[in-house]
Parts: C-alpha cells; sequence; structure tokens
C-alpha cells in the first residue's frame, strides 16, 4: 500500500509533467507557417456554397472526425495557433493517459517515466503543433489499449462497447488506426483467449466500429476500386506514387529512428530527401545516429526481455507488427506511401517498451533516464528554434513578395499554391506546374508560356524532390531570364526573376 504522502509526491510530479507537456505544445504554436498537408485538412473542413458540409464528410476518408473539429473552429478564425490548438490539446491530453496506461499494465514504478518521456517527445510535439489528425489519433490509440485491458480482464458487453467506442473514434482520427483492431485479433488469437466471454464483448466492439465506420468503409471500396492496385515491382518508379520512397528498405530503421528522437535530432527530412547513399548519411550525421541506436536501442531490447518476463511481449509485438506488415502491403501495392506517420499506433507501444527497458540498479536507472531526457529536450529545443527543422516557410516568403512585388508579376510554384494563395494577399497571377508529370519539352513549353517580355517572375522552390527532381521548372526559368533576387527561407529558396531575355 502506498502511504499518501507517496500519492501526493505522485500527483504533484504528473502535474509538473503535465505543466511541461502544455508549455512545449503551445509554445510558438502558430509561430511556423502552414504546409501543403494542413492546409489540406483545413480545405476539408470547408465546402463550397451550397453544398452541405454533413454530406461532404461522408467523403473525407482521412479523419472526419478532426475535420469536424476544425470545421466549427475556423467560423472563429484560420489563424495557425487556433486551428492547431486542439492537437496540442490532444498531445497533453495523451501524457496523462500514457500514464494511466502504464498504470493499469501493472507498471506504476516506470508510469511518470513514460509520460514524462511523451511530454518532452519531439515525435509527438511535432504533431501537436500541427494542423492534423496525429495527435487525435494518439490520443485515441492510447485510450483504445486502456479499453482493451480491460476488456482482457473481464469481458463484459460494456467493455466491448466502450472498446468499439475508443476504437471508432480513433478510427475517425486516422484510417491507420484499423491496424489497431487487427493487432488486437491477433493478439486474442495467439494468446488463445477467442472463448465464449471474448467473443461476445469482441463481437460487440466490432460491431460499433464496423457500424459507425460502414459510410467511409463503402467509400473507401469505391476509392480502390477506381485506382490500379498493382505490385510495385512490376511498376518503373517514376509510376509509383513517390518514386523510390514508396517503399524503401531503410524506412524500418528511420521509424525505429523517429520514434525514438522525432524530426529535429540528426539529419532533418529535407537533408534525407537529398542523400543518396547510407554512406553520406552516416559520414554527416554518425554521431547523432550512433548515440540514438546505443540508448534507444539497448532500452528496446531490455523493454523486449521485461515485456517477455511480465507476459506482455505478445500484446506489444502483435499490435507493432500487424501495423508494420499491414502498412507494407499497402506500400507495395501501389495505395499509400509507406510512412512513418501511418504507423502511429505503433508510438505508444514503442514508448511502453523504452520505459519496460529502463534497467534497475540504483545509478544506471537516473543515468538512463536523464540521457533518453536529455536527447528529447534537445530535440524538442531544435524543433523549436532551429530553422533547418522548421516548416516551409511559406508564409515567409510570401510576406516578401507582398512588400517588393509589382503590378503584373507571376507568381509561380511547383506544388505549393494553395498555401500561397491562403496567405497572398495581392492581385497577381499565382500559377502551378506539376514538372514530374510534364517532362522538359513541355515545361519549356510553359515556362516560355507565362513570359512576357519586362514581366517579372517570382519563383517559389519548395518540396522540388517530390515534384521537380530534376530542377527542370528552375533551370527552364534561369535559360530565359536574368535572376535579380535570390532569397533562402526555412525549406523554401524564393527567385525573383526578369523576363528579358538573356542577351537582349
Amino acid at each position: 500500500m502506498r502511504s499518501k504522502a507517496e500519492e501526493k509526491r505522485e500527483v504533484l510530479f504528473i502535474a509538473i509533467i503535465l505543466a511541461a507537456a502544455a508549455f512545449l505544445r503551445f509554445y510558438r504554436i502558430g509561430g511556423q507557417s502552414y504546409w501543403i498537408d494542413e492546409l489540406l485538412s483545413l480545405g476539408a473542413s470547408s465546402t463550397p456554397i451550397g453544398v452541405s458540409f454533413w454530406k461532404k464528410i461522408l467523403y473525407d476518408l482521412h479523419g472526419p472526425l478532426y475535420t469536424v473539429i476544425i470545421h466549427f473552429l475556423r467560423q472563429i478564425s484560420t489563424a495557425e495557433y487556433l486551428l492547431r490548438a486542439p492537437s496540442a490539446v490532444a498531445g497533453v491530453l495523451s501524457v496523462y493517459f500514457m500514464y494511466r496506461w502504464l498504470i493499469i499494465l501493472g507498471r506504476r514504478d516506470v508510469a511518470l517515466y513514460g509520460a514524462l518521456f511523451l511530454a518532452l517527445h519531439p515525435y509527438n510535439l511535432y504533431y501537436s503543433q500541427e494542423l492534423r489528425f496525429y495527435s487525435l489519433l494518439t490520443l485515441f490509440v492510447i485510450l483504445s489499449m486502456i479499453a482493451f485491458e480491460r476488456y482482457l480482464r473481464d469481458p463484459t458487453v460494456g467493455r466491448g462497447l466502450v472498446l468499439g467506442v475508443t476504437l471508432t473514434c480513433a478510427s475517425f482520427s486516422h484510417f491507420s488506426a484499423l491496424f489497431l483492431p487487427v493487432g488486437f485479433l491477433v493478439y486474442l488469437l495467439v494468446s488463445r483467449r477467442l472463448d465464449r466471454r471474448y467473443i461476445k464483448a469482441g463481437l460487440i466492439a466490432a460491431a460499433v466500429l464496423l457500424l459507425a465506420s460502414s459510410p467511409w468503409i463503402y467509400r473507401e471500396i469505391k476509392f480502390l476500386k477506381e485506382i490500379d492496385v498493382v505490385n510495385i515491382s512490376t511498376l518503373p518508379v517514376e509510376e509509383r506514387l513517390r518514386g523510390n520512397l514508396t517503399l524503401n528498405p531503410w524506412s524500418y530503421p528511420y521509424t525505429f529512428y523517429a520514434f525514438s528522437v522525432g524530426y529535429s535530432f540528426g539529419p532533418d527530412l529535407r537533408v534525407l530527401h537529398g542523400i543518396d547513399s547510407a554512406t553520406d548519411l552516416l559520414g554527416a550525421y554518425w554521431r547523432e545516429m550512433l548515440l540514438v541506436i546505443l540508448l534507444f536501442g539497448s532500452l528496446m531490447i531490455g523493454g523486449l526481455r521485461d515485456a517477455a518476463r511480465r507476459m506482455r511481449l505478445a500484446l506489444f509485438l502483435s499490435i507493432a507488427l500487424t501495423a508494420a506488415a499491414l502498412m507494407t502491403i499497402i506500400a507495395l501495392f501501389n495505395i499509400k506511401v509507406f510512412n512513418v506517420r501511418y504507423l502511429t499506433v505503433i508510438f505508444p507501444v514503442y514508448l511502453a517498451l523504452i520505459v519496460y527497458g529502463l534497467p534497475r540498479g540504483r545509478i544506471a536507472r537516473p543515468i538512463a533516464i536523464w540521457a533518453a531526457c536529455a536527447i528529447l529536450a534537445v530535440s524538442s529545443w531544435n524543433y523549436h528554434v532551429n530553422p533547418v527543422y522548421a516548416r516551409d516557410d511559406i508564409r515567409g516568403a510570401v510576406e516578401r513578395i507582398d512588400l517588393e512585388e509589382r503590378k503584373g508579376d507571376l507568381i509561380l510554384a511547383i506544388n505549393s499554391r494553395s498555401v500561397i494563395e491562403h496567405y497572398y494577399k495581392g492581385d497577381n497571377q499565382v500559377k502551378e506546374i506539376v514538372p514530374v508529370e510534364l517532362g522538359r519539352k513541355e515545361i519549356d513549353v510553359r515556362v516560355d508560356r507565362y513570359l512576357d517580355r519586362g514581366r517579372r517572375v517570382w519563383y517559389l522552390r519548395c518540396r522540388h524532390w517530390d515534384a521537380d527532381p530534376l530542377d527542370m521548372t528552375l533551370k527552364a526559368l534561369e535559360r530565359e531570364c536574368v535572376t535579380v533576387e535570390e532569397k533562402e527561407f526555412p525549406g523554401v529558396r524564393l527567385f525573383l526573376f526578369d523576363c528579358v531575355k538573356k542577351g537582349d
């Protein structure tokens, strides 16, 4: 039995951890520009005049629950700080329920450390400051894990109903949550729990999930019928969703890396798209990567051992391996790109393994905790203050255009028109071309069509590795025009060209 003093101390510690989580998630929440995917969420939360929002929501196959929340908030403002606030709130709540889940698992001894790691974690911080649904997904995945644990202990009808509701909310946050009930089913099979009581309560949970999701499942089936589901090994690289990145062997170790330290420790996302070999990557970032592998790798291995000893390994692996296998199959058939964020259902399980793996010694445990906290804190600091790890600053580039543009200028982009138009206040034209779909000859034709003698062109080069990996647009502009100005912003290079033909 715990004493009153111990209970009060634990309450105080979790309150401090939650305060730290809230500070990190709300600090400068509107400081970075929206990026392309966030504008997709913003667009999904509105409807054209004459179209019912509630009818449109039935076609939202990614995050209808999140879209509904943003739909009501955007009536107040479309400011970054407001529309990202639900993600931040979900991130803070996830910290508390991570603590509760570990207690329910019987690990009160490490529950505070699990909450602390999640509070400081830059992976959760990143999505807690984004107008997307992954922070909400994390929250409902953890709540589903709590509901599933209670169902395992006593599979009553009521607990089956609660499990179905939490799984539905997770699935309505993002489709990848459907990996979770499949993982639960795998665990029930391997643990030999499919007796009458578990089946009855489990069918209730499944019925709730399927009934609530049926309109979206129907539309997902229609969507799949309209696309070519083909094994990517039979497709040339250029016909895959994202070339070699559609499914890459390095995606698996990188998932471990991102779940350990997020996207802001060592190589940033833009660098990763520009590195051609593992040798180049290790040559530049071997210190950071070695540190992550040694610390978090050893904790994960220790966690696997401890989870096996405590009869939890089958649960953790059923969820993690099922999700990874299903995501691999989806990418293999060119339906979705293999991406770390689509495996967010694994993230809480990974954190649980990390705290399970904390050493027991009086000296070793504090050293491991402080080392992990230090790395997570550095990565979170990098996220907040280091422009190398910032989102693409299209807002900053557009503000520069607003200050220096002239009437008749053209604004040209390759894949970020929606974000530009969101921030742009002027009257000049904004054009977008997709080089990967056109080829060099057609690019030259398009660019020449836009060029008038005396006209100036602002070119925003952003995420070119995806839409224009060969820089065909930039090269076409440089052949035909004079470069007047070039500015660097995080993730964006802004060029100003004067369309007087070279040699005129």
